[in-house]
């Protein structure tokens, strides 16, 4: 098995902006490292005629949320849900950008959901930002409160005494953990509008995560090209909620290690998990200063060859156990039995970067439009794109954009996986 990597002709030069001391800044460069001007969505304008094509779009996901909510209260008795955690309400609201702080967990709202309508309970600062910029022409009820007082009341009232699921527990409704997980369930499968966001997603993911690699010098600390990454994903509208730079002894050690002040010198992988409208996707790329040792050609090499494999079989109706039977058995013919059980091979992904951890003896059976994260990792070597299973097999929504190449032949099939770039 080769483990070299076929370059696409990539360039150094790539022409960027001059700051005032007429110095060459690699954040700025926009040529060749950004997607198209219409990357970063646009906002709404609340004055106007909510019949344009995009909000027909996004209102259209709404209902179909909603749908499956009432699927939900039929199945298990419920009378209504409420939704309080910011991944729930972005998925429902359709990419509503709803959550407290860049990255937390908890919404600014409650939503109130039965099978007739739909309200949003927030307080007084809250409500015009977000029935002008988020919810406009959706269809949504406001139970505005004042600031001061207790969400939790509204709630209690609305819900009086019917039998109502929540993400969250108070006021004595039930959020048992089998409960929550039926109601994350619920978004496992994309809808057709959040299939092409994250699509629009993953490449501007992966078009800043390229960037970054080929914009830095040796010798920069590991925090440094993490900011300069982040300054990146947050002009596109990407939030990123988990972001790494590791390098050279601390890729051997550390399997999931947190950027650090550490200087690059020769090897370092860069991984990212980007939000944007909700939706999550994840990409790890790894750049070199010169030849990389053959060890880690060697470790790279047996990580792309899993991951190939990974992506192959994650198509509809295949359990993951057996995904990772096959995994364990890659791993155990290029001499390295034990790797699957030092790193977490992959998730489902979604609205949380995490939605699911995939495990060796998991019965879940995938199905068409789930979105899943694979990362296996061999040493200090990583390979990891998002994909999403397809009624056609599967789709790389971070595929490589301008970057070297390995070709990995599953069943016959060739499955590209991102090689290691040499600078």
């Amino acid at each position: 098995m080769s483990s070299e990597a076929q370059a696409t002709g990539l360039s150094s030069s790539i022409p960027g902006a001059l700051d005032l001391s007429g110095e060459f800044d690699r954040v700025l460069i926009t040529a060749a490292d950004r997607p198209d001007p219409d990357s970063l969505p646009q906002l709404c304008d609340p004055a106007v005629d909510h019949g344009d094509e995009e909000l027909r779009k996004r209102r259209a996901d709404v209902e179909e949320k909603h749908e499956r909510v009432r699927r939900f209260l039929d199945e298990t008795g419920h009378d209504a849900v409420v939704l309080g955690t910011a991944d729930s309400a972005a998925w429902f609201t359709s990419g509503g950008d709803l959550c407290q702080g860049l990255a937390g967990e908890t919404a600014t709202v409650f939503l109130y959901i039965n099978k007739t309508s739909r309200a949003v309970v927030c307080d007084n600062v809250q409500s015009c930002r977000i029935f002008e910029e988020e919810l406009a022409g959706l269809g949504f009820q406001l139970k505005e409160r004042p600031w001061y007082e207790d969400p939790e009341q509204v709630i209690a009232e609305l819900a009086g005494s019917r039998r109502v699921a929540t993400d969250l527990g108070w006021n004595g409704l039930s959020a048992d953990r089998a409960e929550t997980n039926a109601l994350k369930a619920l978004r496992r499968s994309l809808t057709v509008l959040e299939r092409q966001r994250l699509r629009e997603l993953g490449r501007a993911l992966t078009l800043a995560v390229e960037a970054t690699c080929r914009n830095f010098d040796r010798g920069e600390r590991e925090v440094d090209v993490a900011g300069n990454l982040a300054h990146r994903l947050i002009r596109e509208g990407i939030v990123p909620v988990d972001l790494r730079v590791a390098a050279d002894e601390r890729l051997e050690r550390y399997r999931q290690a947190p950027s650090k002040s550490a200087p690059i010198r020769e090897l370092a992988v860069i991984t990212v998990s980007g939000r944007r409208l909700g939706l999550c996707a994840s990409v790890s790329r790894t750049v070199s200063f010169g030849r990389p040792p053959e060890k880690v050609r060697e470790c790279h090499a047996v990580a792309t060859l899993v991951d190939g494999s990974c992506i192959y079989f994650s198509r509809p109706g295949e359990i993951v156990s057996e995904v990772f039977r096959r995994a364990k058995r890659l791993y155990e013919k290029f001499h390295h039995p034990q790797e699957w059980t030092l790193d977490y091979l992959g998730y489902l992904t979604g609205y949380s970067p995490r939605e699911v951890l995939l495990r060796h003896d998991s019965g879940l059976k995938l199905e068409s439009n789930m979105p899943i994260a694979w990362r296996p990792s061999v040493g200090p070597a990583c390979s990891e794109d998002t994909v999403v299973v397809d009624s056609r097999g599967f789709e790389i929504v971070t595929a490589a954009q301008h970057w070297p190449q390995i070709d990995v032949a599953v069943k016959g099939y060739a499955i590209p996986r991102p090689g290691i770039l040499e600078r």
